[in-house]
């Protein structure tokens, strides 16, 4: 590799002694450039590591002191690119006195190291003691933005200049000035993005997980101090070099900066980043959003920058011939992010209703197909620019800060355009047709007149080009953004035959997601709805989902019936909100959410027992991030109730520790309560426990509430409680509102409250002892690993089993405390009523059997309609259907019969399901259904009859000789021969 520039002439006078002969001394000059780049690439690669490392840290612990919702995010940023972009422009504007670079670069490296520690150790404690002025400033939004602006800026400061300087500085190093500029500054700066590469593999898989966010702090500090040893040690071993010239440059009015390639190294900055968040959502739609996906679509972002600078220092000829390309190098862009896009792979996603069940390889390799064709010429690109500059600026490091100072201009705008411009504005699809547009209008305000000669071949390959680029930007089949739309929302419209279940009603891009509002009717009327937050469904309406969300504010309302202040944290489809607003006493509801989409589609919701909360006058809704609403926030609050994400989705995890669940407690008047979402079911047992162990180290008097599945509730007293009266609970049956309410979701009487206990805060000591805490610093006690649906049932039925739930609910002091006595006779049905629908949907039960002990053993009606597959609201549905015309559609009879059942009609039932047989629609568990309901109604005969008038059709199993034998023993029935 030919580092080595012809040597100059001497000037006159000077002489020199050459021991050996000209070809000697040119091939040791070789050989020692080339050692020398590719110990300086090293440095760089070890620089990168660190940078990366602390850019996450800081970006990730910057959320916890300033907030995450968008526009906090957008202004982190902004501070960590302004740091950046100051670097620069100090590497633009001076000289290097009196300091060896190498020197100079190893103090750039020790700031970067001792300061980006201070960052990560001190941010949190930071955001403690800023509290009480965000609290003062709460009422003026913009001044508190533009202040949390200055404070991130100024943080950010020292490491982030100092990160800006590095590249430019390290270009001075006297050893390099007879070195080919363009071959060094592609492979400086093609190690320095590979070793980010490394940097945010290796933290985010394994660093984090191993030493928490401290110790990953120091570690990446490590790596720049390393870097910064090398660069000394070096720096003491090439001699005696001569000072650089004490002149800076000037940028006077006689100066002609290259302003049309430096306006490029701005475009190409920001249609970059833009076309980075572009992709990021874009595959959010087929990849799980975790924040290890996250790493691996910024790695490969990265490595194709990288990969590029590498390959523009291996093919560096010369500045000339590098003007000629860079509109050719453009348009590839321009193409290459078409094509990617019409090509994408799709089908290597498998659609799927899981999270975490794509594995990270085929992440990898979508990401692969559609970002790193586009990255990899982008990497080939700043190379190539730094050089045209640097042909016309003369000094290195001048021309390397010039043009990093305008390209990281451009990174900075670029997120903010995308997020907060085009995606809200006009999508995905035409936000990449927008970025390639503005690579071919780069090409065209780059190139010479000669680019264009078609007597030139590059002329001829550049026309070739803009009209491949202009012909893909019109034959793109612009319906094509729905296939992928349809990939996140097809496992919610249809079933695995085929059938429809639900369609989309409205579909939004925000500023930071995709989202989807599906609705499933159901005999021609709303059912429920879906909200698909880019693939994942993260709130519904179904029945089963509006069971747990409304006990969320129930169960808080019943052991707190004065309260009066509440918040919500997490708005979803609005179910909590709506059963909140039905507490006796409540005179205010603030609902929080990150998502001002969330809020937008709150009026496209129907339902039976559904309005929209957002339109009651008590309700405040506020758009911001739920911990820094808890922390800038200055009311108190009677009930705080939070359902986030799931845990392990991205950006998540911060919502689940000890220290904001501390925030919560903080927020909370004395006596007040907290209810939390814990879905078992979407974690490893020891993550639950982690979680469990958080909120009870913030909450000393916590407890577990759950109904017969694995959506459990964490609740937390500030204090001790009081004692409840009876009257006081019963208030929220008798009540219209709140008792239809509680009705319709299956707890139909105050006693199934009690059957709701999982455990007590000496039950969660006890299972806990030996589990780290999810804490802000160890957000890796939950990975990405798949739960264990095995383990979570076990863990879960050991808590869910009546012979051990009803004695543990007896002996806990919470339930002494809070519940009142009076309430505690039969709860054991109650609890064994849990145990067996729990068992019924996790394994599956005889479904003839368990309606057999609901309806000869209970009163309850919900538990007859599940078990036959109804609902509540399927019922209503039905009935509203049915006045409406003379004989009953055969699609609602059996809600019909599932509903006159719940009732105890046991005549009406055996009415209806005579119809369906006489329409000739009967299946053979009818018949089952109908025998057992004749003789359940006194009719024996009757059941007689029907089974042996179908006895051809009927097999000998374990069911029939069950059913046979019950029906024998228990009503003297005469199976037939």
């Amino acid at each position: 590799m030919d580092f080595i520039l012809p040597a100059k002439r001497l000037a006159p006078g000077r002489s020199t002694i050459n021991v050996h002969g000209p070809d000697q001394v040119k091939s040791s000059r070789k050989v020692n450039a080339s050692a020398r780049v590719a110990i300086l690439c090293g440095i760089l690669f070890l620089s990168g590591i660190g940078a990366l490392i602390f850019e996450t840290l800081w970006l990730r612990l910057s959320g916890l002191a300033f907030g995450n919702s968008v526009w906090a995010a957008a202004l982190i940023l902004s501070s960590f690119m302004a740091g950046l972009a100051l670097g620069n422009a100090l590497a633009a504007s001076l000289r290097i006195r009196r300091w060896r670079p190498l020197y100079f670069y190893a103090v750039l490296e020790g700031l970067v190291a001792v300061f980006g520690c201070t960052i990560v150790f001190g941010l949190p404690v930071l955001g403690d003691w800023m509290r009480p002025v965000w609290q003062t400033l709460w009422n003026h939004q913009p001044a508190l933005l533009a202040l949390r602006f200055v404070v991130s800026f100024l943080i950010l400061l020292v490491p982030t200049t100092a990160m800006g300087f590095t590249l430019p500085v390290i270009i001075e190093d006297p050893a390099l000035r007879q070195t080919n500029f363009g071959r060094v500054i592609g492979f400086l700066y093609g190690s320095n993005t590979l070793g980010a590469v490394v940097g945010a593999l290796l933290g985010e898989a394994y660093l984090i997980g191993a030493f928490g966010l401290r110790g990953t702090g120091l570690l990446a500090g490590l790596a720049s101090c390393i870097a910064a040893a090398i660069a000394l040690v070096l720096a003491r071993s090439s001699g005696d070099m001569s000072p650089h010239s004490e002149f800076p440059l000037c940028l006077g009015a006689r100066y002609r900066a290259p302003w049309r390639l430096l306006l490029v190294s701005f475009g190409t900055g920001c249609i970059l980043l833009c076309l980075e968040v572009v992709w990021f959502r874009f595959l959010r739609l087929y990849v799980a959003s975790s924040p290890t996906t996250f790493a691996i679509m910024l790695a490969v972002v990265l490595a194709g920058i990288g990969f590029g600078g590498i390959v523009a220092g291996a093919i560096h000829r010369g500045a000339a011939r590098l003007n000629e390309l860079l509109p050719v190098l453009l348009l590839l862009a321009a193409i290459a992010a078409l094509l990617s896009y019409l090509f994408f792979p799709q089908n290597l996603a498998q659609t799927r209703t899981g999270v975490f069940d794509l594995s990270w390889r085929v992440v990898a390799l979508l990401s692969v197909a559609l970002m790193f064709p586009v990255a990899f010429v982008s990497g080939i690109l700043f190379p190539s620019l730094v050089t045209s500059v640097q042909a016309s600026v003369g000094d290195r490091m001048n021309s390397t800060g010039l043009t990093t100072l305008f390209n990281t201009a451009g990174a900075a705008a670029g997120p903010l355009l995308a997020s907060f411009v085009l995606l809200p504005a006009v999508g995905y699809q035409w936000s990449l047709l927008f970025c390639s547009a503005g690579y071919l209008l780069l090409s065209v305000m780059v190139s010479a007149r000669s680019s264009w000669s078609v007597t030139q071949p590059v002329g001829r390959l550049t026309i070739a080009l803009c009209a491949g680029a202009i012909l893909l930007m019109v034959i793109l089949p612009y319906h094509r953004a729905e296939s992928h739309f349809s990939h996140a929302s097809r496992p919610y419209e249809i079933d695995e035959h085929g059938n429809v279940l639900a369609h989309v009603v409205k579909r939004i891009e925000g500023t930071s997601d995709t989202l989807q509002l599906l609705r499933r009717d159901l005999f021609g009327e709303p059912y429920y709805y879906r909200l698909l937050t880019n693939d994942f469904s993260m709130s519904a309406t179904n029945p089963r989902n509006q069971r747990y969300m409304r006990l969320f504010a129930y169960l808080p309302l019943a052991f707190r019936p004065e309260s009066e202040d509440v918040l919500l944290l997490c708005y979803g489809c609005g179910v909590t909100a709506d059963a909140l607003l039905h507490g006796p006493n409540v005179k205010r509801m603030d609902a929080v959410d990150i998502s001002k989409e969330v809020f937008a589609l709150a009026d496209f919701y129907s339902g039976i027992n559904y309005s929209n909360p957002l339109r009651d006058p008590r309700v405040h809704a506020v758009v911001q991030d739920g911990r820094f609403f808890l922390q800038a926030s200055p009311r108190q609050y009677d009930i705080i109730s939070g359902e986030p994400p799931p845990p392990k989705v991205t950006g998540a995890v911060n919502l689940y520790t000890s220290e904001f669940f501390r925030l919560m407690h903080s927020r909370l008047k004395e006596g007040g309560i907290a209810t939390f979402w814990l879905p078992i079911n979407q974690l490893k047992v020891d993550e639950a426990k982690a979680i469990l162990r958080a909120f009870h180290d913030a909450f000393a008097n916590a407890s577990v509430w759950a109904s017969a599945d694995q959506e459990w509730i964490m609740m937390g007293i500030k204090g001790s409680g009081r004692k409840v009266k009876e009257e006081e609970i019963r208030q929220l049956w008798s009540q219209s509102g709140s008792g239809g309410d509680l009705r319709q979701i299956g707890i139909e009487v105050p006693q199934q409250l009690a059957a709701l206990f999982v455990m007590d805060a000496k039950e969660m000591d006890r299972i806990t002892h030996d589990v780290g805490p999810l804490t802000d610093f160890y957000p890796k006690r939950l990975t990405d690993q798949p739960w264990d649906d095995e383990a979570s049932h076990r863990f879960a039925l050991m808590y869910l089993a009546a012979p051990s739930a009803l004695p543990r609910f007896l002996d806990s002091s919470l339930a002494a405390t809070i519940w009142p006595e009076t309430l505690n006779k039969s709860l054991e049905s109650f609890f064994i009523l849990r145990q067996t629908r729990y068992l019924s949907e996790m394994i599956g039960s005889n479904k003839l059997a368990e309606l057999d002990l609901y309806l000869r053993h209970s009163q309850l009606r919900m538990p007859v309609l599940e078990v036959l597959g109804s609902d509540g609201f399927r019922l209503a549905i039905a009935e509203r259907v049915a006045k409406k015309s003379q004989t009953p559609p055969l699609e609602i009879i059996p809600d019909l019969v599932a509903g006159a059942l719940a009732q105890r009609d046991i005549g009406g039932a055996i009415r209806l399901l005579e119809t369906e047989k006489d329409r000739g629609v009967s299946s053979l568990n009818d018949t089952f259904l109908l025998t057992y309901l004749y003789c359940l109604n006194g009719s024996v005969e009757k059941a007689e009859a029907l089974a042996v008038a179908n006895a051809s059709s009927i097999k000998k199993d374990s069911f029939v000789d069950w059913l046979w034998g019950k029906l024998a023993s228990d009503f003297g029935f005469h199976p037939p021969g």
